[in-house]
């Protein structure tokens, strides 16, 4: 196994979380899946969550974009 890489880490998180991709996409695009959250789990809201660890990733990354798609992501759960 490779070194972890949390950049894409949080990019796939990012794009299974928002639904741009599936996680059969996911697959096939990389030899190396990378996720913060289990996807057969259902996500429950709540202080630090995934949402919130994205945002502040993404926040630190300055992709702003991303950070208002996950926080209205978050607020229409």
């Amino acid at each position: 196994m490779n070194k972890f890489n949390e950049d894409l880490c949080m990019r796939h998180s990012y794009n299974l979380l928002l639904g741009k991709k599936t996680l059969d996409e996911l697959i096939e695009d990389t030899a190396e899946l990378y996720l913060m959250f289990s996807p057969e789990k259902k996500h429950v809201p709540m202080v630090d969550d995934v949402y919130d660890t994205l945002i502040n990733y993404f926040t630190h990354t300055e992709e702003y974009e991303k950070c208002a798609e996950l926080l209205q992501a978050k607020m229409s759960l």
